[in-house]
């Protein structure tokens, strides 16, 4: 039986079931752009309106724009036969002026890849995070995937008969496409020998593009050279270290790669500075700006960063600088299962907090930053990641993404 209620103002009719109960679609939209990405993939069954409106390009934008304000710490770990995701604020982070902060992380938070038997969780080789999603690698396969909804998408096998690949992850904001980047490597580096990448494929990844219709794309490079570190995106560039045998860029150096016009260039670095593995060498966002954090592992709490200031004019600034009472805020966990425990710089955040973080977890793991406006070292526990939960990897910058694979 339905219930019927007066309007005392036109003394109207109105039934709770009518149309008259209905929101507009301007208001839907507000309330969907506020809610966490996780939700929206519960919500997405609701209709076919509320369908349309997450799944339209207009809604993302929306929400990816006010993400962006609200920057996460991105965790991934295995854990078992499975790895997780998952991602916390910043600013709730970075909140708290105590020595000593604790942040909770609740299991049902966490996002499992293992969703299908080709992809084994405990090989993967994780990108930074790109607009929002994420590029992984299992030995010849390469993943996309989205922390947020917890979706993947595995690519088209490679071209290639070769099994040591190299992948970059970047995103055109111009043209509003992700591309992913892979090459072979020739010879794999031992005290220097001659090596070249080969083979430099691209693949595809845009809102309208028909998944059928996408495939990896032989490209060219006129600049020999073979990474040596993970890559970065930022503003359209994905920025890697290399090493270069060419006579005229013998030795480190840094490629930029032009995630539009598919363009390869070299940015020199400066004089004595080198690249030597991808553990004591890594590029790093230093506030939206490409910088290398050489010799990474932190010791004594002594870090440096290169920055590189103009990207056309190649130069770059140093920065160094000592974290207060380094060992204390480290205390014993600086040993785990038996070994001494890296904390490696992952960046700086928006506030001009550096964040270091290790890679591995016994009992607790935390992070630790540093505001060197105030020359203060905090401690930030996260709690739910402990033991069991072996190679976790930390980033910077990380934004909640609604996009459907």
């Amino acid at each position: 039986m339905k219930r019927v209620v007066k309007n005392k103002e036109n003394n109207a009719q109105i039934r709770e079931d009518d149309s008259s109960c209905y929101l507009p679609q301007y208001l839907i939209e507000e309330i969907l752009a506020n809610l966490p990405a996780k939700s929206l993939v519960k919500l997405i069954v609701v209709s076919k309106l509320w369908s349309s409106i997450i799944r339209s390009k207009y809604f993302i934008d929306l929400y990816l724009k006010r993400s962006v304000t609200r920057p996460c710490f991105l965790f991934t770990f295995h854990h078992g036969n499975r790895r997780f995701f998952h991602s916390i604020s910043q600013e709730a982070a970075a909140s708290s002026y105590t020595t000593t902060s604790r942040l909770p992380l609740s299991l049902d938070a966490r996002i499992s890849l293992s969703l299908d038997a080709r992809i084994s969780p405990l090989s993967y080789d994780v990108c930074p995070p790109v607009h929002g999603l994420i590029c992984c690698q299992d030995l010849e396969k390469v993943v996309i995937s989205n922390p947020s909804t917890g979706q993947f998408l595995v690519l088209p096998k490679l071209k290639t008969k070769r099994s040591k690949i190299s992948k970059f992850f970047g995103y055109d904001p111009i043209e509003d496409e992700y591309k992913v980047l892979c090459m072979t490597v020739l010879q794999v580096p031992y005290n220097y020998s001659p090596f070249v990448s080969e083979e430099h494929q691209v693949f595809t990844l845009g809102r309208a593009q028909k998944k059928k219709e996408a495939t990896w794309r032989m490209i060219k490079c006129n600049l020999p050279h073979c990474p040596a570190t993970q890559g970065i995106c930022i503003n359209g560039v994905v920025y890697y270290g290399a090493w270069s045998f060419n006579s005229k860029s013998k030795g480190s150096l840094i490629v930029a790669f032009d995630v539009r016009l598919e363009e390869f260039t070299l940015v020199k670095l400066p004089d004595r500075v080198d690249i030597y593995c991808s553990y004591d060498s890594e590029l790093v966002n230093y506030q939206r700006k490409v910088a290398l954090a050489n010799q990474s592992y932190i010791h004594n709490g002594k870090f440096e960063l290169w920055v590189l200031e103009d990207v056309d004019k190649q130069e770059w600034s140093k920065i160094s600088a000592v974290v207060p009472s380094w060992n204390d805020l480290v205390g014993l966990s600086l040993y785990c299962r038996g070994a001494i425990k890296s904390f490696y710089c992952r960046g700086a955040i928006s506030s001009g907090e550096y964040i270091f973080a290790p890679t591995v977890s016994d009992d607790s793991f935390f992070i630790i930053s540093y505001d060197p406006k105030e020359d203060i070292g905090r401690r930030v526990e996260i709690e739910g990641i402990g033991a069991g939960s072996n190679c976790v990897t930390s980033f910077l910058d990380y934004v909640e993404c609604p996009i459907f694979l």
